[in-house]
């Protein structure tokens, strides 16, 4: 059910002071709108935009609006997150719904205070006009009597036509570009609690490995050192590893007396494996038989037995680390069985499951503070960090905040997976290509087949040019894996089109063709038909 139906119902104890008509908006008595930016901004401006759909339905002027962030709270606003290009999709009708019922309802009280019909009454500049009489009233001013009235229905409220639009499709300027621009604190890593101590946090240089011991008691030796201590963590590589805190009156303080720290680490089974194992086992896996189908068409065997020319060709790509600008950071402070957060995440409700999870604290009890993240791509997905703090803020009672450095940044991501494409194709004598064969080996449980991918790693078997080759051969084998693994911006295609649209280069280079034509020669065969899901959506009319 759409939360958004009940919470427009929401109105104040007692009207005349604030009028709440919804969790999206504030209107006070003396006229000043607040809309409340519900997702995560992590620099794509959806702070700015997805407001922009409520001031639009609801006729205030863009410029008098103020924006405020909202906490999580799924029951009030929907889903809370940024990743995948989706919220202006999934909020554009939505929140456009609580801009137009928030106006529906001031000019409902318009009506009632004039005692005329709402249908000689509209709405312009945070005001209702009466056509007839040109009286009129400023919502501040009807904000008593609207908050007295049922909401209408979501699903029928009348909405603008798009050639009255003033503030959706315009120019604006992102709500805290002066702030950024002016240094004023903005981020996670600005947030700052009266009493606050600042904390580093230690993990072993292998995931999965544990801590055997440290000398924790020079550490707290160490000029401005509150606390050190050992962190057991969980086995989740993608939350609450373990690790060493150490908790100082400073951030400097606390990196200062890090470097001092010793610390006998169990590495695990992980620290077995490196880049070149793995790029001397794929190697050895392109030679064998594949664990498992992605999709196979034709017989490419017979087609290659006949090809004019075969090309083969092997492309590798690393892991990447994500490295936004802003590392990893969170405040957090633990009172009376409560945890409060305040944390730069992309997807606070799964932060949140983790902090549960690991610390053994009622979601119920855990406040998450949505801050401004600088840049994301992918990382802050996870929520390990989040974690940590709340560890951290559990054990030491106060306000803490835990900075990583950029080495923790890059040393413990949750990376862009590598991969390794085994390719083989031939074109006939024409230059058409009629087979062509990959062996993907990928990480994750080949035991599993096509569900055994750790996260990221995983492709599509209708990526291009499959549905476009007659006979095609497209097949994976997965290598165990430690690291832990996430998306990256362009999820996964950042790394396999550039595999893919080399070796078409050089089969156009192999057929004598140029290599743009020779992929519009390919997108215009008679493609197999789509899947029910997952295809790209190529063809030579695009």
């Amino acid at each position: 059910m759409d939360p958004l139906t009940g919470v427009l119902a929401q109105a104040p104890p007692q009207p005349g002071v604030n009028f709440v008509p919804n969790a999206f908006v504030k209107i006070t008595a003396d006229n000043v709108v607040t809309i409340i930016s519900k997702n995560p901004e992590i620099g794509q401006g959806i702070k700015t935009s997805l407001p922009m759909l409520i001031a639009e339905e609801l006729e205030v002027p863009w410029d008098t609006v103020r924006i405020e962030q909202a906490d999580l709270d799924q029951s009030k606003y929907g889903q809370q997150n940024a990743g995948g290009s989706t919220a202006t999709p999934n909020n554009y009708d939505p929140l456009r719904r609580v801009g137009a019922a928030v106006r529906e309802m001031f000019i409902a009280a318009g009506a009632k205070s004039w005692h005329v019909p709402a249908s000689e009454c509209y709405a312009q500049r945070t005001a209702v006009h009466h056509r007839p009489s040109g009286r009129s009233m400023t919502y501040g001013q009807l904000a008593a009597t609207a908050a007295t009235l049922t909401p209408p229905d979501m699903a029928t409220v009348p909405l603008k036509p798009g050639d009255r639009f003033e503030v959706i499709g315009k120019a604006k300027a992102g709500v805290d570009n002066r702030a950024i621009v002016t240094g004023q604190p903005t981020f996670g890593i600005d947030f700052t609690l009266p009493g606050m101590l600042f904390a580093v946090y230690e993990k072993c240089p292998v995931y999965g490995g544990t801590v055997v011991s440290a000398n924790l008691d020079e550490i707290k030796k160490q000029p401005g050192v509150r606390h050190a201590f050992v962190v057991k963590g969980t086995t989740d590589t993608r939350g609450l590893m373990p690790g060493v805190a150490i908790v100082a009156d400073s951030w400097w303080q606390a990196q200062t007396a890090r470097r001092r720290l010793q610390v006998t680490w169990n590495e695990g089974p992980t620290a077995q494996q490196s880049t070149e194992l793995f790029a001397k086992r794929a190697q050895e896996i392109s030679t064998q038989k594949p664990g498992f189908p992605l999709r196979v068409d034709g017989n490419v065997d017979q087609a290659l037995s006949g090809a004019a020319k075969v090309v083969e060709a092997s492309y590798s790509y690393p892991f990447i680390s994500h490295s936004p600008l802003e590392p990893q950071n969170c405040t957090a402070h633990y009172v009376n069985g409560k945890m409060e957060i305040w944390a730069p995440t992309q997807t606070p409700q799964n932060g949140r499951q983790l902090v549960s999870t690991a610390l053994d604290i009622p979601q119920e009890n855990i406040t998450v503070h949505i801050q401004r993240a600088g840049g994301g791509f992918g990382r802050r997905l996870t929520n390990d960090y989040m974690g940590e703090a709340a560890a951290i803020a559990k054990e030491i009672g106060v306000p803490v905040k835990v900075l990583w450095t950029r080495e923790d940044d890059m040393r413990h991501d949750h990376y862009r997976p590598g991969g390794f494409h085994f390719l083989k194709a031939g074109v006939d004598a024409s230059g058409k290509l009629i087979a062509w064969r990959n062996h993907f080996v990928s990480f994750g449980d080949n035991e599993k087949g096509v569900q055994g991918y750790s996260n990221s790693a995983n492709i599509n078997g209708v990526e291009f040019p499959a549905r476009f080759v007659p006979n095609f051969d497209f097949q994976s084998t997965l290598m165990p894996l430690g690291v832990p693994t996430g998306a990256l911006r362009a999820p996964r295609s950042n790394a396999f089109s550039w595999a893919f649209q080399s070796f078409i280069d050089e089969l156009a280079l192999a057929a004598g063709k140029d290599p743009l034509q020779f992929r519009l020669d390919l997108l215009s065969v008679n493609a197999m038909p789509h899947p029910a899901e997952g295809a790209d959506g190529f063809e030579a009319s695009r």
